[in-house]
């Protein structure tokens, strides 16, 4: 830096002149202009999209995952059922033990001889109609069937239930024999075996074979 100092006179007047040297140059900083990309034109995108295409069809196809087989439950196992030990029950101090029951419907052996006859012409009336005091050949009532199958062995019964009863022999419970007749208050039939009888039952029923329905046992031959 140089300072230069001129003195002028002008008359009384002095005059300083201080002449200074030109300021240096200063360093100016600007901020960088920040670099925006600008979007490629249309024809580049289009060429560059075109490309990407052709590159990810050129790739090898990938193979599939083989699928793996679902897992098994596991089997439940069912508990065990356990059954519970029966006991026999004593019989308390002073009782019996209860008697067994006597079958009165006996199964019997198959007919035969003169009973085989009177089933015989017996069950050949079923389906005829019952009409009170008949006794055949084309309708019965009760004492009317039981005294039309007799005769045919030749014994001879008369046509009325309670009188019927009052001539055969009783049969004890669970002896019963095919060809016995069974008498009830007001009815008879003749029993067939194994819990049934034949008989005349009634105007709507006719000439039926049906289970047996109690009644006392009589036998005639």
């Amino acid at each position: 830096m140089y300072t230069m100092l001129a003195r002028l006179c002008a008359g009384a007047v002095a005059v300083s002149i201080v002449i200074l040297p030109a300021p240096a140059a200063v360093a100016t900083h600007e901020p960088a202009t920040p670099t925006v990309s600008l979007p490629a034109p249309p024809d580049q995108q289009r060429v560059a999209a075109e490309r990407a295409t052709r590159a990810f069809n050129r790739r090898p196809p990938s193979k599939p995952q083989a699928l793996q087989p679902a897992a098994r439950p596991p089997a439940v196992q069912k508990p065990a059922v356990v059954k519970p030990a029966t006991r026999t029950p004593k019989n308390p101090r002073g009782s019996r033990p209860p008697k067994p029951r006597t079958n009165i419907l006996a199964v019997a052996a198959p007919a035969s001889g003169q009973a085989a006859v009177v089933l015989q012409y017996a069950l050949a009336q079923v389906g005829k109609p019952y009409v009170w005091a008949a006794a055949g050949p084309r309708a019965f009532d009760c004492s009317g069937l039981v005294m039309a199958s007799y005769a045919r062995v030749g014994i001879g019964l008369p046509h009325q239930s309670e009188q019927i009863a009052a001539r055969g022999h009783r049969v004890p419970n669970g002896q019963w024999r095919p060809g016995d007749i069974i008498h009830t208050p007001g009815h008879v039939a003749i029993y067939l075996g194994n819990g049934r009888v034949v008989e005349a039952a009634n105007p709507s029923a006719g000439v039926r074979t049906a289970p047996v329905r109690g009644g006392v046992a009589y036998r005639f031959l």
